[in-house]
């Protein structure tokens, strides 16, 4: 079981086996310790010291969030590091030619999935009405190969990423979601502010499987290394962006699976969830994520979870030199 605990002034402790969620001496819930596998604690949620042992104990991950969803930190003990890969981290990393490659191999993963994405979508439209975005789409990867430098591979993602998103609010057919392009921060409007929680999420997936495999996440390719800058998590996520979160969200509003209600306006019209409408987003995200999917390199169904740490290892093996190409994560099938 893996919770998102939302309440705002709770605090968790521990009594007889059970996680006690209260607040103001009132409790507002109780659950069986041996059920949970991950903890996310969103905003200014406490913890008792009886609770923090019990995690530590029993290696139970807990994250630590705005609550907004931005990543803050986490509660662990030490953390599983292969030494011996995180030196051939370091060693590539003065590797210009070996970044270069996989910097293109990652936009170019990027750009296809969002390429297909919209070539499976436009079916579904009036003949025409993506026929710009998926051009425009298909001469930026073609581009991605004979990009000179990171620099230049980088502007290759941007450019490609801003047609994308072009053709991203044509697919939205709720009328109550208008989305004219994405704004990563602050949101202001439904869409942008369900797309970063969203991303949100996903880094906190990714940066999971890193650490499971023991790579370094500030040590990456296309993303500058920079300090506190996780370039690789930054970079593992591309490829998952379009698949996993667009197209969550899409079907969301498409579906009517979330309302305009959901969101409210704050200050200089920054846009975020109510209480109610985060509840009912991660309750969503959940049962997405929660399902399966195949896996590409090897066509295996796996939880959604476990592909995240898969594609981790096949990126290790490939700084190991085990394997010679990077292939980013695409869609098998349906």
């Amino acid at each position: 079981m893996i919770l998102y605990i939302t309440e705002q002034g709770a605090v968790l402790s521990k009594r007889e086996g059970r996680l006690v969620i209260s607040k103001e001496n009132s409790i507002i819930s109780e659950i069986p310790l041996n059920k949970i596998e991950k903890i996310n604690l969103m905003g200014n949620i406490s913890l008792t010291t009886p609770i923090i042992s019990y995690f530590l104990d029993h290696e139970i991950e807990v994250i630590f969030m705005t609550k907004t969803g931005k990543y803050r930190g986490k509660l662990y003990t030490d953390e599983y590091r292969n030494v011996l890969l995180r030196l051939k981290q370091y060693e590539r990393s003065y590797d210009e030619k070996f970044k270069l490659k996989i910097s293109k191999a990652i936009v170019k993963g990027k750009l296809k999935n969002s390429y297909d994405f919209l070539i499976n979508r436009s079916r579904y439209l009036p003949k025409g009405t993506l026929s710009k975005e998926i051009a425009s789409i298909r001469k930026i990867i073609e581009k991605v190969d004979k990009g000179k430098d990171i620099d230049e591979v980088r502007g290759f993602e941007g450019i490609g990423s801003k047609y994308y998103f072009e053709g991203f609010k044509k697919l939205i057919k709720n009328e109550n979601f208008k989305f004219k392009k994405r704004i990563m921060h602050p949101p202001r409007d439904p869409v942008n502010a369900m797309l970063s929680f969203g991303y949100y999420l996903l880094y906190n997936e990714v940066m999971a499987a890193i650490n499971i495999v023991g790579l370094d996440p500030y040590f990456g390719n296309l993303h500058t290394i920079e300090i506190s800058k996780k370039s690789l998590l930054f970079d593992l996520v591309e490829e998952f962006r379009n698949i996993i979160i667009d197209n969550f969200i899409l079907k969301l509003i498409n579906r009517n699976e979330i309302s305009k209600d959901d969101f409210n306006k704050k200050d200089e019209n920054i846009i975020y969830f109510t209480d109610e409408g985060m509840k009912k987003f991660i309750s969503k995200y959940e049962e997405m994520i929660s399902q399966k999917m195949r896996y590409h390199l090897d066509e295996e169904t796996n939880y959604i979870r476990t592909i995240f740490q898969k594609q981790a290892r096949h990126y290790a093996r490939v700084v190991i030199g085990d394997e010679e190409e990077y292939i980013p994560f695409y869609r098998v099938g349906n």
